[in-house]
């Protein structure tokens, strides 16, 4: 029963983090720059604030470099 708790708690946060990003005018190559950016700032942030790293990834995409959620 714990194995199935762990395995439906990992879905979960694994999912949780699946989120698609518009820019107009930007290509998937931009995106991806912003995206590997972005990463290095959230594992300093996410350690420091100790909140998830996908999380603050997407902060960074959204308030820093513009792209909006979809």
């Amino acid at each position: 029963m714990k194995n199935v708790l762990l395995i439906i708690f990992l879905m979960y946060i694994l999912t949780g983090c699946a989120v698609y990003y518009t820019k107009p005018g930007k290509s998937p190559a931009d995106f991806n720059q912003d995206k590997q950016y972005c990463e290095g700032v959230a594992k300093q942030e996410a350690a420091r604030k100790g909140t998830r790293l996908c999380d603050e990834i997407d902060r960074c995409l959204v308030n820093t470099k513009g792209w909006s959620r979809d």
